[in-house]
């Protein structure tokens, strides 16, 4: 995963730390991460 974050531009990184962070504040989605599948398509 870290290779991916560190390959990412300024405008993605940013997209990405506002979904991270939109997950992480709802309670109803904690631990959902151990039962999901994130699916990114890069857009140029």
């Amino acid at each position: 995963m870290r290779e991916c974050i560190d390959s990412m531009d300024d405008e993605t990184f940013e997209m990405w730390m506002k979904y991270h962070f939109t997950i992480c504040e709802r309670t109803d989605l904690i631990g959902a991460t151990h039962h999901s599948l994130d699916i990114l398509k890069k857009i140029q």
